[in-house]
């Protein structure tokens, strides 16, 4: 039963030492979802072309979403005319870093991780674009 209480004073411990940055993500996320405008998001992803595909990757790394709330809107950027790679690139950069990640990256690990993150996230996606972009067009129909 000491192991059990011990675990979760621990676990309360990281919780009231991370609560600050955690809070303090989701205001910058607040912030930042209402400055950038998903229309002009949109406009610049329309092209099967490694510009698309970098513009993505640079988008996604700061838009505060997380893994689910990426989806619709990836899936809406696609119905806007994004390519492929493009949508790729901002499925996998949006939730490596979102705001309120980076933040408790900060608390929880050091700044050099902090720093790390987003580079890592941008190279990541960029490479999943490009090689989403390679990919032909046309899917086999089965019948």
């Amino acid at each position: 039963m000491d192991i059990v209480l011990g675990i979760l004073g621990e676990c309360w411990e990281i919780l009231v030492e991370s609560a600050v940055y955690v809070l303090f993500g989701f205001f910058a996320a607040g912030v930042l979802k209402a400055l950038i405008p998903t229309e002009v998001v949109a406009r610049h992803l329309g092209q099967s072309s490694a510009g698309s595909v970098l513009k993505a990757s640079l988008f996604g790394v700061p838009l505060p979403l997380c893994s689910c709330g990426v989806i619709p809107a990836a899936i809406g950027l696609r119905q806007q005319g994004a390519s492929k790679g493009a949508s790729a690139a901002f499925l996998v950069s949006v939730p490596e870093t979102g705001v309120d990640s980076m933040a408790i990256t900060w608390a929880l690990l050091d700044p050099l991780m902090t720093l790390i993150r987003p580079l890592a996230a941008f190279v990541t996606a960029t490479v999943t674009g490009l090689a989403i972009n390679r990919l032909p067009d046309k899917t086999p129909h089965i019948n």
